[in-house]
């Protein structure tokens, strides 16, 4: 793979009590300049995540508390691709693609019954991670976070988000 404009994942945010793995696609490029998740502050994430709680406050200020917020609420972090060549933070740029080892990770953390794609990049590649990988688990894919999808405004993806996020009935096949 070319170092083009190479962008790599961060290690997954997860504990042995996550239940519910949300996938991006890969970083923004704010987001590995801080090295967050979601680091970009025009990125509706974690509004949405506080949201899906009722507005249960997050100190938006340090990532350190938005993780333990994250593990409070037994939700994991990881991102679909592990590395990729993408010139600027659109998904619609990313070339030459591989994949992080979410198999794996599901092995290794068991308690996830719940997988949530953010945005279209990400539910494209997991489905095409899952034909690959002869891998079979249920999914549910909500609109992107990013403020750059307009197709929703932010209220319309708050319920979608919790929709999701909160549904009781979820099991994995």
């Amino acid at each position: 793979m070319s170092d083009n404009f190479l962008k790599n994942s961060f290690e997954p945010i997860i504990d042995n009590n996550s239940k519910i793995l949300i996938l991006g696609s890969l970083p923004s490029d704010k987001s590995i300049e801080k090295y967050e998740y979601y680091g970009n502050k025009t990125n509706q994430f974690w509004n949405i995540i506080s949201m899906c709680f009722d507005g249960e406050k997050i100190n938006f200020n340090n990532y350190d508390e938005k993780i333990s917020y994250l593990h409070k609420h037994h939700i994991a972090l990881w991102d679909i691709y592990s590395r990729a060549n993408r010139k600027g933070s659109l998904d619609s740029n990313i070339r030459n693609a591989e994949f992080n080892d979410i198999k794996n990770l599901l092995k290794l953390y068991p308690n996830i019954i719940k997988i949530i794609t953010n945005g279209r990049a990400s539910q494209k590649g997991f489905e095409k991670y899952l034909k690959l990988n002869n891998f079979n688990f249920n999914y549910h894919y909500v609109p992107s976070s990013s403020s750059l999808n307009a197709s929703l405004n932010f209220d319309e993806k708050v319920l979608i988000w919790k929709e999701v996020i909160i549904e009781k009935d979820f099991k994995n096949i």
